[in-house]
């Protein structure tokens, strides 16, 4: 799980998580729409075989505060997956009579109240997901202060930290 693939191959799907929807919402017509949610979709599958190769390979990652930090910030992919999340809170057709219109409206009112609250949330969550990359960061810095000796790279690093450290 630390590897450098798998380090790199995440930091690029978190910050796909992180900025992904902006990205659709700023620059794309909406015909765009499902390719993204089938983005989202993959990072959400993409991030629970992260959390359940963990729990199997960390030794005290389940149930710790990464895993539920991991875990919170997987389920919010959710809400930028168009396809369940209109599921989630329900799309109807507003072309009935006056009386079932009105009813329909005043309904559609509420679930705008609630929208606006599930995008204040959606801005913390967001938060939440800028801490995987800190976590990532973590152990990318792990992996490499674990290389061996004799690896080019590792010299490299070694030497760039005791010149930091001199300083």
């Amino acid at each position: 799980m630390d590897t450098t693939l798998v380090t790199v191959t995440m930091t690029i799907v978190t910050l796909y998580a992180l900025f992904g929807d902006d990205v659709r919402l700023l620059f794309f017509e909406k015909s765009a729409d499902n390719t993204f949610y089938t983005l989202t979709f993959i990072s959400l599958i993409m991030f629970s075989i992260e959390i359940i190769f963990s729990s199997i390979a960390k030794e005290d990652y389940f149930n710790s505060f990464y895993f539920w930090l991991d875990f919170i910030s997987t389920i919010s992919l959710i809400t930028d997956i168009g396809w369940i999340w209109d599921q989630v809170i329900g799309t109807s057709d507003y072309s009935a009579g006056n009386a079932e219109q009105a009813s329909q409206l005043a309904r559609a009112g509420r679930g705008a109240r609630i929208g606006t609250r599930a995008g204040r949330i959606t801005r913390v969550i967001r938060l939440v997901r800028l801490i995987r990359i800190v976590k990532l960061y973590k152990s990318a810095n792990s992996a490499i202060n674990r290389a061996e000796p004799d690896d080019e790279f590792a010299k490299l690093a070694a030497r760039q930290r005791q010149l930091r450290l001199k300083k």
